[in-house]
């Protein structure tokens, strides 16, 4: 069900992050009317949008039950199941797209706050649903659609007190749009970026689903939602600087672009050798507590997801730029990578079964997000020459293998309790200590750029904690 909605926010285009780019530059010279007219003509686009996603997934839901056959589920569960995902995509369409104004102006943390409490209301709430009710699943999925409604009020209030004279409307997006034809304009190009982010996050369940079964499917599924959701947390902590590095962009200081660009290189480097370090020590115990040891899957595809889930963590400094930049014009780029992520997953699958599925990933996003995205970004912005960037990322790379080869050869202090739960907490707690503390050292001795970073975040904090 989540592939299918995937594929139909393609329609999207990736609107959202060309109007971020769009309304850096108001915000930061504070022009609160050019601010309304750029959210009338987003509430405009993403209205129409909307009404096409209504109609293809109105479309798509005549076929669902044969795409399901043999699953096990009634067609009402399925049809059910369906609608409320695709009620809850909509409401992104029509309700609550101005929620990008919070991205852009530094306060995305409150669109965080406000979704992780609701959700977390909302799982437990679904929890005890499933537990004390005869028909659990219909009221999950009624708890899905009302709780989701409760944050999209919620975020239309917080944006309303935080912005008391801000004016826009979708209805009046009309008349404007051809005043911010550019919008239009990037939009076509970043469409191909969304295109390509869609079939590398959608395309693997689909693709072993053809070379094996809906079992082999959700085990794959298990390990891929672990890690879509760690690359989810961070995601929400890295995109905390994306209004930032707008600002950044807009102030044209290129000492200072050089000097934050390395900072967040090296912090994202690092944090993604740790949070893949535990994730690979950790994720096969997980499992088995969780589900069984029958749903582990094998070693060399464990070792592929980490990989990927690397190069997707430490390309957001990269992604970052380029979209403050609106640096979209490399339409080639993403529907290379669609296309070799496609043609490697279909040729390695046969030759080597679903471990060929993740493979088609990796090789793709190391060719463009690796290589060309860099290449891309210091030709048209970064005043450096682009020799020291993969000199620096593979001295990052190399502290990241050492440190990581420490961490394996340091005192095992496990406590084995028989206790699943409590096995699994002392395992991650040991493997979270030892790699966040040997690779921050390692680091801070080779990098000035990560002592630059230790210096502003200790900073930071103190002012928090004191101010």
């Amino acid at each position: 069900m989540m592939n299918i909605m995937g594929f139909l926010n393609l329609a999207e285009m990736g609107f959202s992050s060309v109007v971020a780019f769009a309304l850096y530059k108001p915000l930061f010279d504070n022009d609160l009317a050019s601010v309304g007219e750029v959210l009338s003509v987003f509430g405009y686009v993403y209205n129409r949008i909307g009404f096409i996603i209504l109609i293809c997934g109105a479309i798509i839901a005549v076929f669902l039950p044969g795409f399901f056959k043999g699953s096990g589920f009634s067609d009402e569960i399925i049809w059910a199941t369906y609608f409320t995902y695709l009620t809850t995509t909509l409401l992104g369409f029509f309700v609550n797209y101005k929620e990008v104004l919070l991205a852009a102006d530094q306060k995305n943390f409150i669109k965080v706050k406000t979704f992780n409490v609701v959700k977390i209301v909302k799982i437990s709430t679904q929890i005890l649903c499933l537990i004390c009710v005869d028909y659990g699943v219909y009221g999950w999925l009624l708890l899905e659609f009302l709780f989701l409604s409760v944050y999209s009020i919620f975020i239309n209030l917080q944006i309303k007190r935080l912005y008391p004279q801000l004016s826009s409307t979708a209805r009046s997006g009309k008349a404007l749009k051809d005043k911010y034809s550019f919008i239009y304009q990037k939009a076509r190009q970043a469409f191909f970026h969304k295109f390509s982010s869609i079939v590398l996050q959608q395309t693997g369940g689909i693709l072993i689903y053809m070379y094996s079964n809906l079992s082999m499917v959700t085990r794959y599924a298990n390990y891929t939602l672990i890690t879509s959701s760690i690359y989810t947390l961070l995601s929400s902590v890295f995109d905390s600087t994306n209004a930032a590095v707008g600002n950044l962009v807009a102030e044209k200081d290129d000492k200072k672009i050089l000097s934050v660009f390395w900072e967040l290189q090296v912090s994202r480097y690092w944090i993604a050798t740790c949070m893949v370090y535990v994730t690979y020590s950790t994720i096969d115990l997980f499992i088995s507590v969780w589900l069984g040891a029958d749903y582990i899957l094998s070693f060399d595809i464990k070792i592929i997801l980490m990989l990927n889930l690397f190069v997707m963590l430490t390309r957001k400094t990269n992604d970052e730029f380029i979209s403050a930049c609106g640096l979209f014009k490399d339409v080639w780029a993403p529907i290379a990578e669609a296309l070799l992520n496609i043609s490697v997953a279909i040729v390695a699958g046969n030759l080597f079964g679903i471990v060929g599925i993740p493979l088609g990933m990796l090789l793709s996003t190391l060719l463009i997000i690796g290589i060309w995205k860099p290449v891309f970004l210091y030709r048209e912005f970064i005043p450096e020459k682009k020799r020291y960037y993969f000199l620096r990322v593979f001295k990052y790379i190399l502290v990241s293998l050492g440190s990581i080869f420490i961490a394996e050869k340091f005192p095992v202090l496990y406590l084995y309790s028989g206790n699943k739960y409590f096995d699994l907490l002392s395992l991650g707690l040991e493997k979270t200590f030892a790699i966040f503390t040997i690779s921050w050292i390692v680091y801070y001795v080779v990098a000035l750029e990560m002592r630059r970073f230790t210096k502003r975040f200790s900073t930071m904090i103190r002012n928090k904690l004191f101010a």
